[in-house]
């Protein structure tokens, strides 16, 4: 399944491969272009697919399919099919990254990256399959899938330590032009974490699923 998805991505040129892998500082260190703008064309590719999937197949509400869709191409998600695909090695990172471990948000958004090359060499139908198939879609409706949610979970483990749990989101713009957003968490008033998102919900949801890693460390 994965495969089919790297051999297709193989297929691009090499200019869009070497685009799809060449993160903004080192784009800064070389004055080069940076995958960001195909990154956020990819980010809307991929919620085409999964989203006209889920239209097709999911006889669920709007809100669920959203959470749905959320849990499918959530920062977790990308971030293992690119660690499955082996991809780490090829992304091209400025100085201040090399004594880095490279970031699970970076990992997804080059994902995000290589779908977007897939998409200007392919066209939409050309990939939709190879994309569903990476993420294992299908088999996981198929299977009663259950979207994450995050949030709910963080809210009860507050709960029951009778505490104040707060989320402050805002709307930014990357280099790029792509809008996304950053939610933070604050429990009593402390920030506790962060996460980032294409949309407030993801970004919140992104924020909430580290406040717990955070908190259950404790």
């Amino acid at each position: 399944m994965k495969n089919n998805f790297i051999q297709l991505f193989e297929k691009c040129s090499e200019e869009l491969r070497e685009l799809a892998f060449t993160h903004s500082s080192y784009a800064h260190d070389k004055n080069l272009m940076s995958n960001e703008r195909i990154e956020f064309l990819g980010d809307s590719v991929l919620s085409t697919i999964v989203s006209d999937y889920l239209y097709k197949h999911a006889n669920v509400p709007e809100g669920k399919m959203s959470k749905i869709r959320a849990s499918l191409v959530c920062t977790e998600n990308l971030s293992e099919l690119a660690k499955a695909l082996n991809i780490e090695n090829r992304i091209k990172l400025g100085k201040s990254f090399k004594s880095h471990t490279i970031s699970n948000a970076i990992l997804a958004d080059t994902i995000e990256c290589m779908i977007g090359a897939m998409y200007l060499s392919f066209g939409l139908s050309s990939i939709s399959t190879a994309v569903l198939d990476a993420l294992d879609v299908k088999n996981k409706l198929k299977s009663g899938f259950k979207p994450n949610d995050y949030k709910s979970e963080l809210q009860e483990i507050i709960q029951e330590k009778k505490g104040k749990l707060q989320y402050k989101s805002e709307k930014y713009l990357t280099k790029g032009g792509q809008e996304n957003f950053r939610a933070n968490v604050f429990v009593d008033g402390e920030f506790v974490s962060y996460g980032q998102g294409s949309t407030k919900r993801e970004a919140e949801q992104n924020a909430a699923h580290l406040a717990i890693e955070k908190l259950t460390k404790k």
